[in-house]
């Protein structure tokens, strides 16, 4: 078995490139699939980004023509990655490699549906000429089978993120941060999250704070902080080092993601496999990791005041966030651990190559 996998550079940091990140460091993996990787999409100007694909394409097409791959497995958003993944699997798929996508994106039906007719159904014609369309969780399904339609419904497949567990529960109930790490972004909910702290640094104990990371991405959280005062307990520290992590998990006692839109977020993962209990909203796949008062709390996105109570209820209350921290170990170990991830993804690659 010989596998390409297409996805972003470094430079793109994010959930899809931790979860490309993982396949390439897991030596297991490799080995079974002889993994090869090459990456698309970059930062930067236009003619920087044009200038990277048009590089990446050549690479593509010599590699399945040279190395005689089995399987293209490309990693894809919504907007342009729609479509500079779609030529991806075109060309792949005309040069006799199987197809795989791996939609990432959170606000992909969204999108979907905000575009005009003709987009509508390139978009849809790009899917449909995949092997293997795989999503984060069963929320999308339906989305999916209705894009492609009844034809191609078997080709619509569940892979849920995962992450490396810890061989036991990690977490430091007596830690004092708050944690946020993601692009902050509005859609990320990053206004609400500064909105509803604000609202309850009354309430809580002085030593408590936000900790910020992730990607500016629009360039202007330092005044969102200092418009609300709160340089004093909110700390944006820029993108979270993998060298930084574990420093990082062990001072925190929450992880508040309240998203607009999502997929299966690899932060909330990454934060419940350390035990740390979650609060965040109910979108996109969320729901199948995160339950309700058992493992950590949902909201709905652009609810405020629920979001203050919540945070301050456990703030206050560190035997609700044992109890949750532990369920939520267990939740990631049992269901969304990275061996099981890889056998699933292998098993599917396998029953692929058996399909005629």
């Amino acid at each position: 078995m010989k596998v390409l996998m297409v996805g972003v550079d470094q430079k793109v940091v994010g959930g899809m490139l931790t979860v490309s990140e993982n396949y390439l460091k897991s030596k297991r993996f490799r080995t079974q699939t002889n993994l090869k990787y090459i990456s698309t999409a970059t930062r930067g100007s236009i003619p920087i980004k044009l200038l990277k694909f048009a590089g990446a394409m050549i690479r593509i097409i010599g590699l399945i023509l040279t190395d005689k791959t089995d399987i293209v497995h490309v990693h894809m958003a919504e907007r342009g990655s729609v479509f500079r993944k779609g030529i991806v699997i075109v060309i792949a798929k005309a040069l006799g490699a199987k197809t795989v996508i791996h939609m990432h994106a959170g606000p992909i039906e969204e999108w979907y549906s905000r575009q005009r007719l003709p987009v509508r159904r390139l978009t849809a014609w790009i899917f449909c000429q995949a092997d293997r369309m795989l999503v984060l969780g069963k929320n999308w399904v339906p989305f999916m089978e209705r894009v492609m339609g009844e034809e191609n419904r078997k080709k619509v497949l569940v892979l849920h993120n995962a992450v490396h567990t810890p061989s036991e529960n990690l977490y430091n109930n007596e830690g004092k941060n708050l944690l946020f790490y993601g692009m902050l972004t509005k859609q990320k909910g990053i206004e609400d999250l500064l909105d509803a702290f604000s609202n309850i640094l009354a309430e809580i104990p002085e030593d408590i704070c936000l900790m910020l990371y992730g990607d500016d991405v629009e360039g202007n959280v330092r005044e969102r902080i200092h418009a609300r005062s709160l340089e004093t307990r909110v700390k944006y520290c820029g993108w979270l080092e993998e060298g930084e992590r574990e420093k990082c998990f062990s001072e925190t006692i929450l992880h508040v993601l309240p998203s607009y839109s999502e997929g299966l977020p690899m932060a909330i993962l990454e934060t419940m496999s350390y035990g740390i209990p979650n609060v965040s909203t109910d979108v996109g796949s969320i729901s199948e990791v995160v339950e309700d008062s058992k493992n950590g709390r949902l909201i709905q996105p652009g609810d405020v005041s629920k979001l203050s109570l919540v945070m301050k209820e456990m703030i206050l209350c560190p035997e609700t966030r044992k109890e949750y921290s532990d369920n939520a170990f267990m939740k990631i170990r049992n269901e969304f651990s990275f061996p099981v991830h890889l056998r699933h993804l292998i098993s599917i690659y396998e029953d692929l190559l058996k399909a005629e």
